[in-house]
């Protein structure tokens, strides 16, 4: 397996380092693959790229005098990620990708509602996975996904929680409004009791 890391090579007795074009062309070499000028392409934006992207937004990144068919873009991301290219990252709306070239290991945070996605470094997390026994098995890199809600999202649940309660309000009855009005000054009463 490829992994995308610069590598120190020797060409003409003089060493440099190995670029993401030469990771992908000794990758498909190794695969038997065509090392066509779509996949480089797709590969140059997908370096000059930052964040986090789904397949579609990719597409929408490529030079406008270089057409790509958007199967073309799922298969050169999938050869991205299998080289070490590109990481991909499950989430509820979409897959998406980013560089995973010359970049640290890392965690993420997943946003449940909106699906977004932000980057989590701490190095709790890999002194906790690097003290992890694995026998008989070689551990290349670990991601650690944390769901929840962004602000923006809590936000917005905060307001639809508070329409609906404010319906609820105006629809209620003379009577259901005098009984929630007895039961807040009966649990008021409890928490006092408790308290004292």
């Amino acid at each position: 397996m490829c992994i995308g890391r610069m590598k120190e090579t020797t060409t003409d007795g003089t060493k440099r380092k190995e670029t993401p074009r030469d990771i992908l062309a000794r990758f498909m070499a190794e695969q038997e693959m065509r090392k066509t000028p779509e996949r480089f392409a797709i590969l140059d934006v997908v370096m000059r790229m930052k964040g986090h992207h789904s397949a579609d937004e990719i597409l929408t990144m490529m030079p406008q005098d270089f057409p790509v068919s958007r199967g073309t873009i799922y298969s050169t991301l999938a050869l991205l990620v299998e080289c070490g290219l590109a990481y991909n990252h499950q989430t509820e709306g979409a897959t998406l990708y980013e560089c995973a070239f010359n970049k640290q290991p890392h965690h993420h945070y997943i946003c449940t509602g909106c699906h977004k996605i932000w980057d989590l470094q701490d190095s709790a997390i890999e002194q906790t996975v690097s003290k992890v026994k694995t026998p008989r098995f070689k551990k290349l890199r670990c991601s650690t996904y944390i769901y929840g809600l962004c602000n923006v999202c809590q936000a917005k649940l905060a307001r639809v929680k508070k329409k609906i309660e404010k319906q609820k309000e105006i629809n209620m009855t003379r009577e259901e409004k005098r009984f929630a009005r007895i039961n807040e000054e009966l649990a008021k009463a409890a928490e006092w009791f408790k308290e004292n």
